[in-house]
């Protein structure tokens, strides 16, 4: 409906993009044509910044799915296409968004050097723009490679400088996303509360923003919470939020957002040891198999029974469905994907008795978490490494690879220290955070405190003088004048101070305040007028006026001494 209402390319490169976005999750073929067909006017109107809106457009719709390698290369060709068009008109703010674009990318492939060349890249030009939200983005991305490559205080740090920014200028998206980013983090490092925590506060912030899509933002936010809960293994809550997110998903009549619920349950299943139960839910979710499959991640739902027929002891079916899914995972599957396929693999055969199989793909998993730098599973691959070695008698190799799982595991024992030395200092962050917060409340305070105080004074000094000219013979429509301007600072002044208080008690509320505000006018507005009235018509009368005084420059001059 929108698409057939716009008429400039700006409208259109706009709606053609949100279509494209969405097309993505029910049908990437029409997603494609919607794609091209944005950079077509994009690309008519011969406006750089549009064409270049139209490949990160196209872009971002292919970055999201991150676990597919062949999309990953889609994405990082249209943000290096952006890029050069922006570098050769030197638009700034667009190549500093292309930068982290591509930046975002190769975190996803696990390439951190580069990731981290092209977000200093963008920092470097950000820092000459006055622009709020790409001087968070830059924040995110930042410590998004530092997360990833284990320096979880560079990350922080460079998440709560996000989140001071966005507080400053009181942006509701932007406190939402860093919100978000941390409560991400937190999951990372398996304090889950914390991250609860701060999910609920981005869930709190989405009212607060001007956006089309909040109802169904709405339930992505409660199916990330059952993905906290299950990480924290309260299974109850994370079913809880899994079937509120395909409620809600059904309220706005959106059947794709149910998927990632359907995912969630059956996800719950398997962490919770309970195979049948998943089994039977993945034979009865066929739409949610059809949503698989539209991805072209066959793999993954043949991967997913694998799991299941392992955790049944169902071996030859699990054999099955495991060696149908390895192509999918060689071709298409990115590190980490494969890496998590390949323990799994390598998990079966050593259970059903094939340990140099096992020892393979252990092996497989063992490079690419060497390639990743993730610690944790380098340890985790090599315990189960030296179990097999042991079991075939093979000592040696035995021994190596439990001397390495005692180094990573003083590695990750290190990682502990300083995840502890992060939380202290996470703590001191928030103290002193809160002590200048403290201290520029009451700077703040004292500065009102003066002001008031010679606001005060000086309506003081105005009704003196206003009764001063009453004294002496000034016109009528001085003293009316004076008055006038004297009684309107005067009420102003109350008006002023009471919508102080009003704002306090009613926090904020529209309602009351208007409510109140009505029946203050009310008492106020009369008043004025009637007592404006009364004391300029008494001091334009003369009776402040003494008869021995003639007027008040004969007053000021000095008298001449009598000799």
């Amino acid at each position: 409906m929108q698409l057939s209402k716009a008429k400039t390319p700006e409208d259109k490169v706009e709606v053609l993009g949100k279509l494209s976005m969405t097309l993505m999750n029910t049908n990437i073929a029409e997603a494609d044509k919607y794609g091209e067909l944005m950079s077509r006017e994009a690309e008519i109107s011969r406006k750089r910044n549009l064409i270049i809106k139209a490949l990160l457009n196209n872009g971002i719709r292919y970055s999201v799915f991150t676990g597919n390698k062949t999309f990953q290369q889609k994405a990082l060709e249209y943000y290096t296409q952006a890029l050069e068009i922006s570098r050769q008109n030197k638009l700034e703010k667009e190549t500093a968004e292309s930068l982290l674009s591509v930046s975002s990318v190769y975190m996803n492939i696990a390439d951190l050097d580069k990731s981290m060349n092209y977000t200093s890249q963008a920092s470097a030009i950000v820092s000459q723009l006055n622009n709020d939200s790409l001087t968070v983005a830059t924040y995110y991305s930042y410590g998004a490679i530092y997360q990833l490559k284990k320096d979880r205080i560079q990350a922080l740090r460079n998440y709560l400088l996000a989140l001071q920014r966005a507080e400053q200028i009181k942006n509701a998206t932007l406190k939402r996303s860093c919100y978000t980013i941390l409560s991400q983090f937190y999951s990372d490092i398996k304090e889950y509360d914390k991250a609860i925590d701060y999910a609920t506060k981005s869930s709190k912030e989405l009212p607060l923003i001007s956006a089309e899509n909040k109802e169904y933002t709405a339930v992505v936010d409660l199916y990330l919470l059952g993905d906290l809960y299950m990480k924290k293994k309260n299974f109850d809550m994370a079913m809880y939020y899994y079937d509120s997110s395909i409620k809600k998903a059904e309220q706005i009549n959106f059947q794709p957002l149910k998927m990632p619920g359907y995912r969630g349950i059956l996800s719950t299943f398997l962490q919770s040891k309970q195979p049948a139960k998943a089994l039977e839910y993945l034979n009865n979710r066929t739409d949610l198999k059809n949503f698989i499959r539209n991805f072209g991640a066959l793999h993954a739902i043949d991967n997913t029974y694998a799991i299941i027929y392992k955790q049944l002891g169902k071996y030859d079916s699990a054999g099955y469905y495991f060696q149908k899914a390895a192509p999918g995972y060689e071709t298409t599957s990115t590190a980490p994907g494969k890496l998590s396929f390949y323990f799994g693999y390598a998990d079966f055969f050593d259970k059903s008795g094939n340990t140099e199989k096992a020892i393979e793909y252990y092996s497989k998993a063992l490079v690419l978490a060497d390639q990743t730098k993730d610690i944790e599973w380098q340890q985790r691959i090599a315990k189960e490494l030296d179990t097999v070695y042991a079991k075939q008698q093979d000592y040696a190799n035995s021994r190596t690879y439990n001397n390495m799982y005692h180094n990573y595991k003083d590695s990750l024992q290190k990682l502990g220290e300083e995840k502890d030395m992060m939380q202290m200092e996470l703590a001191d962050e928030e103290q002193r955070q809160k002590r200048i917060a403290d201290e520029e409340a009451a700077a703040l305070e004292r500065k009102h405190s003066v002001q008031y105080m010679g606001i005060t004074i000086g309506i003081a000094v105005v009704f003196v003088l206003l009764a001063i000219i009453g004294t002496y013979k000034v016109s009528e429509t001085t003293i009316k004048i004076m008055g006038f301007f004297a009684f309107i600072l005067l009420f102003e002044f109350i008006i002023m101070i009471a919508d102080t208080k009003i704002h306090h008690m009613t926090h904020g509320e529209p309602l009351p305040i208007l409510l109140i505000k009505i029946v203050l006018i009310a008492i106020l507005l009369p008043l004025h007028h009637w007592l404006e009235h009364k004391v300029v018509h008494y001091l334009s009368s003369r009776k402040l006026i003494l008869p021995s005084r003639k007027s008040l420059w004969n007053q000021l001059l000095p008298k001449k001494p009598v000799h």
